[in-house]
């Protein structure tokens, strides 16, 4: 089992954003570490509800900090937030349908901690020389 360890390469420099990115690491961590203990169903479930906050308030944090700084690529990271949304639709609809399974368990393990391995480590560093020097904090609606 290959930890998804956070380490330096992986920060914004946005503190709230890099502690979101930890938590999701955490947690993914938690999902597989869970598999490898035969324990995947309740850990499964805690995942899916993770996702649903986090999707949510993750990307809508990062476009808001993106707006306000005026990055010109927003509208190609708004596209990687879709389909990660349509990604996560599906395999959230599958849990609905199937309920907690093993190998679902796998599957959102696999696929999640793909997606977001190469979303924080080439899609969201491509934000950091822009916004390394801006100011970051943003009203919360």
């Amino acid at each position: 089992m290959a930890q998804f360890e956070w380490d330096s390469r992986l920060e914004t420099g946005i503190g709230v954003i890099d502690g979101q990115h930890r938590e999701l690491f955490k947690r993914i961590d938690m999902l597989e570490l869970a598999i490898y203990q035969g324990k995947s169903r309740d850990e499964l479930i805690k995942m899916i509800d993770f996702l649903d906050y986090y999707v949510a308030e993750h990307f809508d944090l990062e476009e808001k900090v993106m707006k306000k700084n005026k990055y010109r690529d927003l509208p190609k990271h708004k596209l990687e937030h879709q389909d990660f949304r349509i990604m996560y639709k599906n395999l959230k609809s599958e849990f609905m349908t199937k309920g907690t399974d093993s190998y679902l368990a796998i599957d959102v393990d696999k696929k999640i901690r793909k997606w977001w391995e190469h979303h924080v480590m080439t899609i969201d560093m491509a934000y950091v020389p822009t916004l390394k020097h801006k100011e970051w904090t943003i009203e919360r609606g």
